[in-house]
C-alpha cells in the first residue's frame, strides 16, 4: 500500500527517517545491477563450455550488456520526463528481474546474448536515476554523505562481484548467477513502491536525429573497443567500418546539437563548469580504476596460477580500502575541499598502480592486498567527492540527463581503458616472448648452470623453459599496462585545480 510519501515532492524535505526508507530500496537495486555487471565475467568458462561456445563467440554475453546498457543509458533522461522518475526506475527493477530470469533459463548462446541485451537496455536507468533520486532526497549540504553512502552500491559492485560470481559458479553452476536476482529483485521493488516520491520534469519530444547518431555512435564505439583485439584493431574490416560507422555518426549528433532547436542533450547542462570537469575526471576515473578489476583477475590466474576463488578473495579485499574511504569520504566531504580530496583519491589509485610496476612473477599476496586496498581506497574517495562536486552546481531539472551522461562517459573510460591495458598485455607478451625466446640456446651458459629449470635436454626441461619464458613475457606486458595507468593517473591531476570550490547550502 503506498504511503503519503508518494505523493510528496522528490526534493522533500524529508526527515531523517523518510531519508533511510527512501535510501535503502534504492541502494538495493542500484547495487544489484552494479554486481549483475561483473559476476558474469569470472563465469564465462563455465558458460563456454556448458553453451558449447568459441572463445569469440562467448564474449558476446559481455559485449551485448554492455553496448545495451549504453543505448539504455542514453534514453533515461528522455524517459524520466516522459513517463516520470518513479515509473521508469520501478520498471527497470521490474525488467532487471524478469530477464535475470530468462538468463538462467537460456539453453544456447543465442539465447542467453538476446537476454542480456535486453537486461542491460531495461536495467540501464537504474544506476543514474538513483543517483538523481539520492541528490533530491537529501540536501546540498549533505550531498557529500549521500554521494558517499549511493557509491556502495557503484564501488562494492564490481568489486564483490567477482568474489561472488566466483563462488556460485564454483558451488552452484553459472546459472545462480542470475537466478540469485530474482528474489532480491523482488525485494528491491516492494520497498520502492510503496514510498518513492515521483519526479516529472517538462515533456518535450525526442530528437530522434540526435539521439540515432548518439545512439550509433556510442555502440559501435563499444563494439570497436570490445572486440576490436579479438579481431586485430585495424587488421580487421569490422572494426574499421564500426569505427568509421563511430565517427561519422557523433559527427552528425555534434553538428544537430548545435544547429537543432531542442536538441537531446540540453547544451545549457555544459555550461556548468564542475560537471564538464567531473565528465573529464570521470572517463579517466573508468581508465585508472575500473580496467584493473578485469587485469588483475588475469594476473593472479595467468602469471600466478590462483585458481578463481583464491583469486576472487584476494581482489575482494579491495572493498576494505572502499568501504574505509567511503565511511570517511561523505564525512570529509561536508568539512573540506573537495578538490583536494579528489586529487586524493587519485593519488592512491597512482600509488597503487605505481607499486605494481614493481611486481615479479614471485610476488607475494601481502604485496598484492596492500596495492589492492590502496586502490580501492582510492577508488572510494575519488568516487564519492567527484560524484558530489560534479552535481554540486548543476540545476535540479538537469540532475537525470546528467547522471546518464556521467554513467556513460564513466562506462566508456572503463571500456578504453581495458582495451588498451588488454592489448598492452597481449601485444607486449608475444614480442617479448619472442625476443627472450631468441637469447635461449643449448650455449647458454648461465642458463645450463641455472638451478631454475631442469635438464633443458629433456622435454620435462624443455616444457619448463618454455613455461619460466612465457610467464616473464606475460609479466612484461603486465607491467607495461601498470606503467600507462601511473602515466594516465599524472596526466588526471591538473584537471583537478579547475573545480570550482561551492559553499554548500540547503
Amino acid at each position: 500500500m503506498r504511503t503519503a510519501m508518494v505523493n510528496r515532492p522528490a526534493n522533500g524535505p524529508f526527515t531523517p527517517g523518510e531519508r533511510v526508507l527512501i535510501t535503502v530500496p534504492v541502494l538495493a537495486a542500484s547495487l544489484l545491477h552494479a554486481v549483475n555487471m561483473s559476476t558474469a565475467y569470472v563465469a564465462l568458462p563455465n558458460i563456454q563450455g556448458n553453451l558449447s561456445a568459441s572463445p569469440d563467440q562467448i564474449g558476446w554475453v559481455i559485449t551485448a550488456f554492455v553496448v545495451a546498457g549504453a543505448v539504455g543509458t542514453i534514453l533515461t533522461g528522455w524517459l524520466a520526463e516522459m513517463y516520470g522518475r518513479r515509473a521508469v526506475f520501478m520498471g527497470a527493477i521490474i525488467g532487471f528481474t524478469l530477464t535475470a530470469l530468462m538468463c538462467a533459463s537460456a539453453t544456447t548462446l543465442d539465447e542467453l546474448v538476446i537476454y542480456r541485451a535486453i537486461q542491460g537496455l531495461v536495467s540501464a536507468p537504474l544506476m543514474p536515476i538513483s543517483q538523481a533520486i539520492m541528490l533530491d532526497t537529501y540536501p546540498r549540504k549533505r550531498h557529500g554523505f549521500a554521494m558517499g553512502i549511493w557509491s556502495m552500491g557503484m564501488i562494492l559492485g564490481p568489486v564483490l562481484g567477482p568474489s561472488i560470481g566466483a563462488w556460485l559458479t564454483e558451488l552452484y553452476g553459472w546459472r545462480y548467477l542470475f537466478l540469485i536476482n530474482v528474489p532480491l529483485g523482488l525485494i528491491a521493488l516492494a520497498g520502492i513502491y510503496p514510498i518513492l516520491p515521483e519526479s516529472r520534469g517538462e515533456r518535450r519530444g525526442l530528437d530522434w536525429i540526435g539521439v540515432t547518431a548518439l545512439i550509433i555512435s556510442v555502440s559501435c564505439l563499444q563494439l570497436v573497443l570490445d572486440r576490436g583485439q579479438r579481431l586485430g584493431w585495424l587488421e580487421s574490416g569490422e572494426i574499421v567500418l564500426e569505427l568509421a560507422v563511430c565517427l561519422l555518426a557523433f559527427y552528425i549528433f555534434v553538428t544537430h546539437s548545435l544547429t537543432a532547436r531542442n536538441p537531446y542533450i540540453s547544451l545549457n547542462i555544459f555550461r556548468d563548469r564542475n560537471f564538464v570537469v567531473g565528465q573529464a575526471l570521470i572517463f579517466f576515473f573508468g581508465i585508472c580504476a575500473f580496467s584493473t578489476m578485469l587485469v588483475l583477475p588475469l594476473f593472479l590466474q595467468s602469471v600466478q596460477a590462483y585458481p578463481v576463488l583464491e583469486a576472487g578473495w584476494v581482489l575482494s579485499t579491495r572493498g576494505m580500502g572502499t568501504m574505509v574511504a567511503m565511511m570517511l569520504g561523505g564525512f570529509l566531504a561536508d568539512r573540506f575541499s573537495m578538490r583536494y580530496l579528489v586529487l586524493f583519491g587519485l593519488f592512491c589509485i597512482g600509488l597503487s598502480n605505481f607499486m605494481m610496476t614493481g611486481w615479479t612473477p614471485e610476488v607475494s599476496p601481502n604485496a598484492v592486498i596492500a596495492a589492492t586496498v590502496i586502490s580501492g581506497f582510492g577508488m572510494g574517495m575519488m568516487w564519492v567527492t567527484l560524484t558530489t562536486v560534479a552535481f554540486s552546481t548543476l540545476a535540479p531539472q538537469l540532475r537525470v540527463e546528467g547522471a546518464a551522461i556521467f554513467s556513460l562517459i564513466r562506462s566508456i573510460g572503463a571500456s578504453v581503458g581495458t582495451s588498451v591495458l588488454v592489448t598492452f598485455i597481449v601485444r607486449s607478451s608475444q614480442v617479448n616472448y619472442i625476443e627472450m625466446r631468441n637469447h635461449v640456446t643449448s650455449y647458454s651458459e648461465a642458463l645450463r648452470n641455472s638451478a631454475v629449470v631442469g635438464d633443458i635436454g629433456s622435454t620435462a626441461g624443455l616444457l619448463e623453459l618454455y613455461q619460466m619464458v612465457n610467464s616473464q613475457a606475460e609479466m612484461v606486458g603486465f607491467l607495461n599496462s601498470f606503467v600507462f595507468l601511473v602515466i594516465v593517473t599524472v596526466a588526471a591531476m591538473p584537471l583537478v585545480f579547475l573545480l570550482r570550490t561551492v559553499e554548500h547550502g540547503d
